[in-house]
C-alpha cells in the first residue's frame, strides 16, 4: 500500500499540489519514451528451462533489443518453466506490471488452446506481441533405413514413430493417422528429441513425429541422406524443403484442410515475444520498432549464426494479426481439433 494512502488528508493534498503544479506549466510534456527506459531494467520471462530453442532465442534478443529501445534499457532473462510455459504465460497476463518493463515468451500454440477451449485464465489476443526473431516449421522424418520414405509409403506399411508424449511429435503422426490413413505406432514416452534421435539410429524406431526444422538442419542429416522428410507442419514451405508437402496440402476435404490449417498455425508465430496487456501504446509501439531494427541489423544476424540460429523475422503487427486469424477460427473446427488432441478444460 503507498504511503500517501495510509494518512487520511495526504493523498488529497498531494493530488491538489499535483494539479497545481500541472496548471502552472501547461506546456509541460508527458514523459517520453526515453525517459521512462532510462536507467530502467526489463525483465525477459521465459516458459521453459535453459537451452532449448525459446530459451535460446529469447536470450539472444534480451542481449541485443536494449540498444534500439529508448534510453537503453538493460533486458534481464528469467526462466519460469512449469505447465508448457502457461505458468509464465499467466504470469505475464496477471501480475506482472503492465507498463512495458516485462516482456516474455511462450508457447506458439497459446492462441490454438485458447481457440479449442482450454482454461488458460488468459487472452492470447491481449498480448502486445514485439515479434518473433524466427519462424519455423516442424518436419515428421524417418531414418534412410526405413522402409517409409514418403506419406504415400506410410499409408502402406506400418512403422513405429518415435514421441516424447502428449506434444505434437505425437499429435502430428496421430491425426495423420485418422485424416489421411497413415499407419504410423507411436511410441510415446521418450525424455526428449535427443533420446528418439538415437533411437533412430540404432533401429528402435524408424522415425520421429515432429522436430523443429531450424533445430534439425544443423546436424547435416538431410544433406548427407541419412533422414527422409515426409511431410512439415506450417503454413507455407521452407526454403529448404520446396518438394515437400504442407500437411494441411494433404486434406482430401475442405473440412480437413480447415483442421490441419488451425493445427500447423502454431508454426506461423515462431517464438514469439510479447509484453503484458495494456501497456501504453508509444512504448508498445517503440518495442516494436526496436525489434524491427534489431532483427534488421546485420550484427544480429551474425550474433545468431555464431550460435546456429536463423533469423526469419515476424513483426509484432504479423503475429498480432495470426492470433486474431487463430481465434476467429469457426467453433466446430476448433472443436473437432480438440476432439484429436484431447483438450480439456
Amino acid at each position: 500500500m503507498a504511503f500517501a494512502s495510509r494518512l487520511p488528508g495526504l493523498s488529497g493534498l498531494l493530488g491538489a499540489m499535483l494539479i497545481g503544479s500541472v496548471c502552472a506549466a501547461p506546456g509541460h510534456a508527458e514523459e517520453t519514451v526515453e525517459a521512462f527506459y532510462q536507467g530502467k531494467t526489463i525483465d525477459m520471462i521465459i516458459g521453459y528451462s535453459s537451452g532449448g530453442g525459446y530459451d535460446r532465442y529469447a536470450r539472444l534478443v534480451a542481449r541485443h533489443l536494449g540498444k534500439y529501445i529508448p534510453g537503453n534499457p538493460e533486458i534481464v532473462p528469467r526462466n519460469m518453466p512449469g505447465a508448457s510455459s502457461r505458468l509464465a504465460a499467466g504470469y505475464i497476463y496477471n501480475v506482472a506490471p503492465q507498463d512495458g518493463t516485462v516482456l516474455g515468451t511462450a508457447d506458439q500454440s497459446l492462441s490454438v488452446a485458447q481457440a479449442m477451449g482450454e482454461s488458460l485464465e488468459l487472452d492470447a489476443s491481449a498480448f502486445g506481441y514485439i515479434g518473433s526473431p524466427t519462424m519455423e516449421n516442424n518436419v515428421l522424418i524417418t531414418w534412410h533405413t526405413s522402409k517409409v520414405s514418403s506419406v504415400d509409403e506410410a499409408k502402406q506399411i506400418a512403422i513405429p514413430i518415435g514421441a516424447t508424449g502428449g506434444s505434437t511429435s505425437s499429435q502430428y503422426p496421430s491425426i495423420m493417422n485418422a485424416l489421411l490413413g497413415t499407419k504410423f505406432e507411436i511410441v510415446s514416452g521418450y525424455p526428449g528429441g535427443n533420446d528418439i534421435n538415437y533411437a533412430m539410429e540404432t533401429g528402435e524406431v524408424d522415425g520421429r513425429g515432429s522436430v523443429n526444422w531450424a533445430s534439425l538442419k544443423p546436424l547435416g542429416w538431410y544433406e548427407e541422406g541419412l533422414i527422409n522428410v515426409l511431410v512439415q507442419i506450417g503454413l507455407q514451405r521452407e526454403a529448404d524443403l520446396p518438394d515437400v508437402p504442407l500437411l494441411y496440402e494433404l486434406a482430401s476435404t475442405d473440412e480437413d484442410e480447415q483442421l490441419l490449417r488451425l493445427l500447423s498455425a502454431p508454426t506461423a508465430m515462431g517464438r514469439p515475444i510479447f509484453t503484458t496487456p495494456n501497456v501504453p501504446e508509444e512504448r508498445l509501439q517503440a518495442l516494436r520498432k526496436a525489434f524491427d531494427e534489431m532483427v534488421a541489423d546485420p550484427a544480429f544476424a551474425q550474433a545468431a549464426a555464431d550460435e546456429g540460429l536463423s533469423v526469419i523475422p515476424l513483426s509484432g503487427e504479423q503475429l498480432q494479426k495470426t492470433v486474431s486469424e487463430i481465434l476467429a477460427t469457426k467453433p466446430e473446427v476448433a472443436a473437432r481439433l480438440s476432439e484429436f488432441i484431447g483438450v480439456s478444460d
